[in-house]
């Protein structure tokens, strides 16, 4: 297979190079067996050349991309991409002694022609026997290595430098840099000025790709088009900036706004706590006011009922006045009476009786009315002493309901460890009741203090139980980390299997290989020679190294082949040209006339147009002429040039051009014999046969030159003309006469037919030869055909490189997975300390059910200190009406104590005027007794109406009594009633005052009242209230159960909010009232969550809008025209590869171009968006831009959710990498009516092995050609190992052409190749040579192909630019 003509660069490579980076020398300084070894370029152009192991690989592993990239990764290294062969590896394997060696590479570029500037990269390499790693301090420099003047990287006793050593040395003239990233920025901002470090890596990936050994033979599209279009030029990186920092800016105000969402979660989880308590709060106040009324209006009620019943007992009491005032009359009448009858003599007989009488019914009604007095006075004592034994029974009974509660108390406090509080309290409520009002104080004190401390051990709870979850979650990140360290491992004890696995696959794979190639190369060859067949079976395992051989044996057997077809067709070539010309010439005979001389190489003029005729053609021997002599005139004649010298029948001697020409006129006539003795003019000649014997005669004849004549002709071949004498023989003559020159024509024909049939026998056996050769040449490809194919020896490698990349992947997952772990180790550990200094601290409990319990154990305590306080407060009022009920008793039992005696003396006084009475009555008359009756009826008349009137005036007294109360009460219950009023109104006051510290917001209850609302609307307002929450609970213990949450959710949100409000929960009387402080303004719960929440949405929609003008930005200004001119220049870069390989053309025709299209696993909306993008924007419409919104939008949103991105320029770059939305594809045409074809991996396997390096390289070519486009500075470096391994000679030529075109420098390893190609102007070669006895070392001899010539270096040489 051959190609054309590759295309001229449009730019001279000198011109080029002149003005950029070009490498100049590489140098391996201690590592591997390259002990010193400097391989100095040509033009940019270096061949490492040598035999399988003598390191033209490692050579290329340890320079480059090395000293590009910067990573000792194993498979960035070797060129197979295996991790086998470590950087530690190439230091200390292979049987290096000692247990530290120190090496050095570097590599050295040139810039300029007259006054050169010189960059050198390198690495400093260090490894011991005792680690795995290598310790590896990069540098660059100025200076020139090995230079005079310039860095040595030896000491004078030639060992390597030491690190300080180096850093000394550079000091002032390079760098040492501290970390491979520092290098690596280095290296491209000197080198490849203006290049980004993703373009750099996808440069390095580029090169890495082009030196895989056998590149041709696999076929990756996806890789493929991966490199070509990381060819492509990239958006600015400041357009990209800019827009980033405005999405930057996007998400600073979503991380606000994310911190507003926090700060909102944690407004309303306090809001909602609020909520709950305000309700409460509310349905307590609006409860509270509501029962004032409603007490008010009983009052009211009772009030207006005791002043009626006043005013009904002042009437009655007037109503009594009038009947006293008409008994009084009666008892003065009766009175009047009985003074008559007293006065009367009758009476006064008997008056004494009548005293007596009267002293003796005074003492019986006196001792009765001491009895009943008495008995009433015992009946009440009975009584207050009952009640005073019921007192003290409920005090003791409150007592021990107290001391109970107290125990119970105690015992909670213990379970909450608050015994503390408990004997607070105790110190608090003493230990035996005091007054009513100071007990009462008492026990609001003792409750502040309780619920403080509840509340307190609350949010020590709660700081405890944070603690706990963090280390609770802590723990569980630690158990999933080592989860994760134990899944790690076993993936990593899995790999490890799979990779022994694949190892033991792949060497039987080779041994199965090595045999296959063994028994071919014995049994199954037929041509193909392989001298030694153990040596190709030891090679199975790399198939370049395979086909080093198998090459090598195949060039022979075709170099034989070839040159026996060559010396066979270039035999065949000359017979056929002999037997044509033969048979031209016998044609040409045949169909002449005569046979002319063969004209002189002098001879320019044509005769066929001048007059006259040569002098044979005018002569005719004489008869008598002897054929002997005949034959040495005829010779003479044509070696003197007289035979065929022209004669014009007027003597002329001007012709056009250059010939020989007789002059008669010019000769004197011989003085002996002359010519015209054998010699006569024919007849009928065109020239005048009188010319011709003038001719004739003016040259002398005789046997031999006997005359001084200065023109003689002899018989014997001899002549003379002037000074020129000379001889010739011929057989016979074959030009002078007719028949003479029948003759010769008929002798010639016979020669000529004797020689055709000659030459067509050599034909038929230069054929028959070429046809056996063929045979062989198909034999040989039959047998090269035949070779058994290294697919599965590969598919094993490729197994077990994929098992050691996956060993690699896993020990590094095993290795970040320690990481995390001890990193979870760590967060357990400070967690855990935490937890224990809280714990400590407020002496809780870590374990969380403890601390549920614990927490119970407070509400409990809560609640039975509440139980305690209750019962204590009970007990001090039962106390206090024990006491009370007590001295009433006491005064009681002494009062009827009084009381009896009385009614004992004055029943005894009454029982001696009895007797008296009797006695006197036995001696009186019977008038007396008559007057005595009367009085005695008036009396017991005036008894009577005294009686009434004592009764009366009792009433009366009752009566005024009763007034007196009904007034005390009327004016009690009215007072109460004003009291009522006033706690009414305090409690609408109280509910007034809840609605303006906001509760009603914070419940979100639409209540407006202000201070200056009356009564009537605030009482509207509380039963609407209660109309709104009929069923919620709102006691004391509710209102305490939500204070604490609220306590716990404002402890919460105080860290959220710390920076954005200061929340506090301040007593207002009754009720805590919470307050945020925003921007020193106080608000509630509700108006925080209002601001926070409106910030919110104003920040959401602030990035809305921000948003939209960003993506309009994008999709309309600098961003989408910098974004379509990219798309454009993308375009014609493409074109420009194209250009570059549209004159590449197989023999077989097969051509290459690429194909830049729209990926096909986009949407759908990827190629609209692509064609709006490269639209006017001044016709895009509102439709095309909602679309592009669409898209754009979307990107940004997959690239989120990918997470593939760090920074906003990486994910911006990701979004708006118009190479994404686009793929390569490779096409050829195979000139067979089919048109370009898709390569696939089907069509690729159908192509020949150099076909197939064309259809990959030069692609790749193209590539690496368009990175270097965008930094003209920097040098043009691709990497090939093996170079074109499987191509023929004359592709070879062809592809260095291409490569010369575009440019590029080369670093390229053969064991076979020379480069001496005529399209390739120079290349330098190192021949690797390995020393003998024992030296392992690795030298080499240094040649240049100039374009022309490979001459041998006599010393190091380089170019200076």
């Amino acid at each position: 297979m051959t190609v054309t003509q590759p295309p001229q660069s449009p730019v001279p490579p000198t011109a080029a190079a002149a003005v950029r980076w070009r490498p100049a020398r590489a140098g391996i300084l201690n590592v591997w067996r390259y002990y010193d070894e400097t391989f100095t370029f040509h033009k940019g152009r270096l061949l490492l050349r040598g035999q399988n192991g003598t390191g033209k690989s490692k050579a290329l592993e340890v320079l480059l991309p090395f000293l590009f990239d910067a990573s000792l990764r194993p498979n960035r290294l070797s060129t197979f991409g295996g991790s086998e062969r470590t950087m530690h590896w190439n230091l200390m394997g292979e049987g290096t002694t000692g247990k530290t060696r120190v090496g050095y590479v570097w590599l050295e570029f040139v810039r300029g022609d007259g006054d050169p500037g010189w960059f050198t990269c390198g690495a400093r390499l260090q490894a011991s026997v005792h680690t795995p790693g290598v310790t590896v301090d990069y540098f660059t420099t100025g200076a020139r290595i090995d230079r005079p003047g310039g860095l040595s990287l030896v000491n004078d006793a030639g060992q390597p430098l030491t690190r300080a050593a180096l850093a000394e040395a550079l000091h002032g003239r390079g760098e040492l840099h501290g970390s491979p990233s520092d290098y690596r920025n280095t290296v491209r901002s000197t080198l490849f000025p203006g290049l980004s470090e993703q373009r750099f890596d996808a440069l390095i990936t580029a090169l890495l790709q082009l030196r895989t050994p056998k590149l041709s033979e696999r076929l990756d599209p996806s890789l493929l088009s991966s490199l070509l279009s990381r060819a492509l030029p990239p958006l600015g990186q400041g357009e990209i900036t800019e827009l980033a920092e405005g999405f930057e800016r996007l998400d600073r105000q979503r991380e606000h706004l994310k911190t507003l969402d926090d700060e909102v979660a944690a407004a309303t989880a306090v809001a909602n706590q609020q909520r709950g308590y305000a309700q409460r709060v509310l349905r307590a106040g609006a409860a509270g006011l509501i029962s004032a009324t409603t007490e008010m209006d009983n009052l009211a009620r009772l009030a207006r009922e005791s002043g009626e019943a006043h005013a009904g007992a002042v009437r009655e009491r007037d109503e009594s006045n009038r009947t006293q005032q008409e008994l009084e009359h009666g008892r003065q009448e009766i009175e009047g009476a009985i003074e008559g009858l007293l006065d009367s003599e009758v009476y006064r007989q008997g008056q004494e009786l009548d005293q007596l009488r009267r002293r003796s019914e005074q003492a019986d009604q006196t001792a009765a009315r001491a009895r009943t007095a008495a008995d009433r006075k015992v009946r009440a004592a009975d009584e207050d002493a009952g009640r005073a034994d019921d007192a003290r029974l409920r005090s003791e009974q409150r007592a021990e309901q107290t001391r109970a509660a107290r125990e119970e108390a105690r015992g909670a406090a213990r379970r909450a460890a608050m015994e503390s509080v408990c004997a607070e309290v105790q110190t608090v409520l003493g230990t035996a009741p005091g007054p009513s009002g100071e007990n009462e104080e008492q026990g609001r004190t003792a409750r502040r203090l309780l619920r403080g401390a509840v509340v307190s051990r609350h949010h020590q709870i709660a700081d405890v139980r944070a603690a706990v979850e963090r280390h609770e979650r802590f723990l569980a990140g630690r158990t999933t980390a080592e989860q994760h360290l134990d899944s790690a491992r076993e993936r990593l004890t899995g790999a490890t299997a799979k990779r022994e696995g694949n190892a033991r696959a792949y060497q039987a794979a080779v041994d199965a290989h090595a045999a296959l190639l063994r028994r071919w190369a014995r049994e199954d060859c037929a041509e193909l020679s392989i001298d030694d067949a153990e040596e190709l079976a030891s090679r199975a395992a790399v198939e370049t190294d395979v086909l080093v051989l198998v090459e090598a044996a195949a060039r022979a057997a075709e170099s034989s082949i070839t040159a026996d077809e060559t010396t066979a067709r270039a035999g065949r070539d000359d017979a056929r040209a002999g037997r044509d010309r033969v048979l031209r010439e016998l044609e040409r005979i045949a169909a002449a006339a005569d046979l002319p001389p063969v004209p002189p190489r002098t001879r320019t003029a044509d005769r066929s147009v001048l007059p006259g005729a040569p002098l044979w053609r005018l002569l005719a021997f004489r008869p008598d002429v002897p054929p002997a002599d005949q034959a040495g005139v005829e010779a003479a004649l044509e070696a003197a040039g007289l035979l065929d010298a022209w004669m014009t029948p007027d003597g002329g001697l001007v012709v056009a051009g250059h010939d020989v020409l007789a002059d008669p006129a010019a000769a004197a006539p011989a003085p002996g014999p002359s010519l015209l003795d054998v010699l006569a003019p024919e007849p009928d000649g065109p020239v005048p046969p009188a010319r011709v014997r003038r001719l004739l005669a003016g040259v002398a004849y005789g046997p031999a030159l006997t005359t001084d004549h200065p023109a003689v002709v002899g018989a014997d071949g001899s002549w003379r003309l002037a000074m020129a004498v000379g001889s010739w023989a011929k057989e016979e003559s074959s030009h002078i006469g007719a028949a003479a020159r029948e003759r010769a024509r008929q002798r010639r024909i016979a020669e000529l037919t004797t020689e055709l049939a000659e030459a067509d026998t050599a034909v038929v056996g230069y054929e028959t030869r070429l046809h056996a050769l063929a045979d062989r040449r198909t034999r040989l490809e039959a047998d090269l055909r035949s070779r058994p194919h290294h697919r599965e020896v590969e598919e094993a490698k490729g197994g077990w490189d994929r098992a050691e990349s996956e060993v690699g992947a896993r020990e590094d997952a095993v290795r970040e997975a320690v990481e995390q772990l001890a990193r979870q180790e760590k967060a357990v550990a400070d967690a855990l300390r935490t937890l224990a200094v809280a714990s400590a601290e407020h002496a809780l409990p870590t374990e969380r059910a403890a601390l549920d319990k614990t927490a119970a154990a407070v509400e409990a305590l809560r609640e039975q200190a509440d139980v305690w306080l209750d019962a204590h407060l009970a007990w001090t009022a039962a106390h206090q009406a024990w006491h009370s009920a007590r001295g009433h008793a006491e005064a009681s039992r002494g009062a009827a104590t009084e009381g009896l005696a009385e009614a004992e003396t004055a029943e005894a006084a009454a029982r001696g005027l009895r007797s008296t009475l009797r006695a006197v009555e036995s001696t009186v008359g019977e008038d007396y007794r008559e007057v005595a009756a009367r009085i005695s009826d008036f009396r017991k008349s005036l008894d009577r109406v005294r009686r009434d009137l004592e009764s009366g005036t009792q009433a009366l007294l009752a009566l005024e009594g009763r007034i007196g109360a009904l007034g005390a009460t009327a004016a009690q219950d009215e007072a109460l009633h004003d009291r009522a009023v006033e706690a009414r109104n305090e409690a609408a006051h109280g509910f007034r005052r809840l609605c303006v510290l906001g509760f009603p917001e914070d419940a979100g209850l639409g209540l407006v009242l202000t201070s200056a609302d009356g009564t009537r609307a605030t009482l509207e307002a509380a039963r609407e209230t209660a109309a709104a929450w009929p069923d919620l609970p709102h006691g004391t213990r509710n209102l305490g159960d939500s204070l604490n949450r609220l306590s716990e959710a404002v402890h919460r949100a105080r860290q959220s909010l710390s920076s954005r409000a200061d929340l506090e929960l301040e007593a207002e009387e009754d009720v805590q009232v919470l307050t945020a402080t925003v921007d020193g303004i106080r608000v509630g719960a509700t108006g925080l969550l209002v601001i926070l929440t409106g910030e919110r949405d104003r920040g959401q929609d602030d990035i809305t809008a921000a948003e939209r003008g960003l993506f309009d930005r994008t999709l309309t200004g600098d961003t989408r025209r910098h974004l379509a001119s990219r798309i454009r220049q993308a375009g014609e870069l493409v074109e420009r590869m194209n250009g570059h390989l549209e004159g590449i053309r197989t023999a077989s025709r097969v051509a290459v171009r690429l194909v830049w299209q729209i990926h096909p696993d986009l949407p759908a909306g990827t190629r609209t968006a692509r064609e709006l993008l490269l639209k006017d924007p001044a016709r895009i419409t509102e439709a095309d831009r909602e679309a592009l919104h669409a898209f754009f939008r979307g990107r940004i949103e997959e690239a989120k959710t990918r997470n593939t991105a760090a920074t906003w320029e990486e994910q911006l770059a990701e979004v708006l990498d118009y190479t994404a939305w686009h793929q390569f594809v490779v096409k050829l045409d195979r000139a067979n009516g089919s048109g370009w074809q898709l390569l696939t991996k089907k069509l690729h396997g159908a192509l020949s092995g150099g076909e197939k390096a064309i259809a990959l390289h030069l692609p790749l070519f193209a590539a690496v050609a368009a990175h270097y486009e965008a930094v003209p500075e920097s040098p043009r470096l691709i990497l090939l190992d093996e170079v074109f391994v499987g191509v023929d000679t004359v592709n070879r030529g062809q592809v260095f052409g291409l490569l010369a075109a575009l440019d590029l420098d080369l670093v390229l390893t053969s064991d076979h190749e020379w480069c001496t190609y005529r399209e390739l102007s120079g290349i330098a070669v190192h021949q690797l040579i390995t020393g003998g006895d024992g030296d392992d070392a690795v030298t080499s001899a240094r040649f240049t192909w100039t374009g022309t010539d490979l001459l041998p270096d006599e010393a190091d040489t380089e170019e200076p630019a």
